[in-house]
């Protein structure tokens, strides 16, 4: 719920009643002096849906170049009224389908900000996967890459990075160094307590992920394709495939192992797998989601989210360019 305020000279006060009222909008008025000048100032209280048509119908009607003509927009933390419930309501029922890029923004936005449902789902993950890899059991590990939630704040970067939305890019970046680190941490002590009680062996499903290939570099990009379209054209069941695929878990459940064991070599290879699992997936992601033409909807915000986007694919393009040297000189 929002309150609206608006202030107007009186000449184009009708104009604004009139958009109150064409909306069903109840609105308080009232007559006030700014300086020598009279205006008049309304209050209207209104569901979240119709702030941005409220906003851009009254700004279309009067003339905002008048310092004293003005909008403003509050949030209202409680607010009891059946009329507006029942408006709120009507309008959630008669509401069009979310546009490509709302809906975008409505699956990727809670993943901009970490909190402790996500950490808590990754370390749960991370202990599955570190006893599918010392097991050798390939059917755990795909569990840990299906719980693990990595997918979602790597795809707001993404989301993110093509709308030029740098302060949200950052926090979903921080949000998967955080879920990452959080692997490789519980699994470096998972793996130090474990070996002071029973040997613990190099088995086949670590050994194959203590390097990276160029092949894996192949594989990300592309994945980060895949999963820029699926997340575009909004299919889940693709997101979980990619999800198995990209397997960001177990490479750094074996960094983890790596430091337990202090097999650096075990864990410089696991770590620049993940590296390069991550970096190529947001890049491919970031690339198919501006290919889509995904951007503001302002144009003077176009222009700008293309630079900054372009930054972020450089950005990412040059980190996979040092990690492809790394593992062609390694």
């Amino acid at each position: 719920m929002k309150r609206l305020d608006v202030t107007v000279t009186i000449a184009e006060a009708k104009k604004v009643e009139e958009t109150f009222e064409q909306m069903e909008l109840l609105y308080t008025s009232s007559a006030i002096k700014i300086g020598a000048g009279k205006f008049k100032s309304y209050s209207v209280l209104l569901p979240d849906e119709l702030v941005d048509k409220a906003v851009e119908e009254i700004s279309n009607k009067i003339d905002l170049r008048l310092k004293e003509n003005t909008l403003s927009v509050y949030k209202v933390e409680s607010c009891v009224s059946t009329s507006l419930s029942r408006l709120t309501e009507r309008v959630a029922k008669n509401a069009p389908p979310l546009n490509p890029l709302e809906r975008l923004l409505a699956h990727t936005d809670r993943y901009t900000r970490l909190n402790r449902d996500l950490l808590i789902m990754s370390l749960f993950a991370a202990l599955i996967a570190l006893v599918g890899l010392f097991l050798d059991n390939v059917a755990l590990i795909i569990g840990a890459m299906l719980l693990s939630p990595l997918l979602g704040p790597i795809n707001a970067f993404a989301v993110n990075a093509s709308l030029g939305r740098f302060q949200k890019l950052i926090k979903s970046e921080l949000a998967v160094i955080v879920l990452l680190a959080s692997v490789i941490a519980l699994s470096a002590i998972a793996t130090f307590i474990a070996s002071n009680f029973v040997d613990l062996s190099i088995t086949n499903q670590i050994a194959i992920r203590n390097h990276a290939a160029l092949t894996d570099i192949l594989i990300a990009l592309v994945l980060g394709f895949a999963a820029g379209l699926a997340l575009f054209i909004a299919i889940p069941e693709i997101l979980v495939g990619i999800s198995i695929a990209v397997a960001l878990v177990p490479p750094a459940a074996v960094a983890g192992i790596g430091i337990a064991l202090l097999d650096f070599r075990l864990f410089i290879g696991a770590f620049m797998l993940t590296l390069v699992y991550l970096f190529g997936l947001q890049l491919g992601c970031t690339v198919m989601l501006r290919i889509k033409g995904v951007s503001p909807r302002r144009y003077y915000q176009k222009r700008e989210a293309k630079i900054k986007s372009a930054y972020s694919i450089v950005a990412l393009s040059l980190l996979l360019i040092v990690l492809t040297l790394l593992v062609i000189f390694s």
